[in-house]
């Protein structure tokens, strides 16, 4: 390790902050230590399984109804007005919901790397926002009967990926966590 190299095993969160008595200049310069606000939790890919049972047409059916409950949710000004834009920002996501799920480069060969936080960057998704949004994945989940097999993978998957889309923190509190185990047993 280089001398300037960050050994991030060591770095603390925020939790603490505030806690102690602050301390103004003294005499001699003094160090506040590297802080982080938190960990993003790895996220496992699911299989294709979903993808060949349930097939791409139901794929893009799920996000074009998650995307039509988020529209009418407190977090529909994520989305455009505009029928025509909607209507192309939900076919994007589709998209990268099929390649994810195992149809191919549908996705990345037309836009890219995913690039998901910086894609979204324009626009605030706090943690609010990201709970919104994975519960109504949770609806779109029961209402459209995905195939009981496949919601542990799939939940698996968006539930620590929906903590990366956040840009914006609201609290320096744990990110909550919606387990499957919590969400669907």
């Amino acid at each position: 390790m280089s001398a300037h190299a960050i050994d991030y095993s060591k770095i603390m969160t925020f939790t603490a902050c505030g806690m102690k008595e602050f301390q103004g200049a003294v005499e001699i310069p003094r160090r506040a230590d590297e802080r982080i606000d938190f960990v993003f939790p790895a996220v496992i890919f699911p299989s294709n399984k979903l993808y060949l049972s349930w097939g791409e047409e139901n794929i893009r059916k799920m996000v074009t109804y998650h995307h039509t409950l988020l529209r009418k949710s407190s977090i529909g000004n994520l989305f455009p007005k505009d029928d025509a834009k909607f209507k192309f920002a939900t076919a994007k996501t589709a998209d990268f919901f099929v390649e994810a799920l195992g149809g191919g480069q549908v996705y990345s060969l037309i836009h890219g790397h995913p690039a998901l936080r910086m894609r979204h960057f324009a626009m605030t998704i706090d943690e609010k926002a990201r709970e919104i949004w994975l519960m109504m994945y949770k609806k779109t989940i029961k209402d459209l009967a995905m195939p009981s097999e496949f919601i542990k993978e799939f939940w698996n998957w968006i539930e620590p990926l929906s903590i990366r889309m956040i840009n914006r923190r609201t609290t320096v509190m744990d990110i909550p966590r919606f387990f499957y185990s919590e969400m669907f047993e």
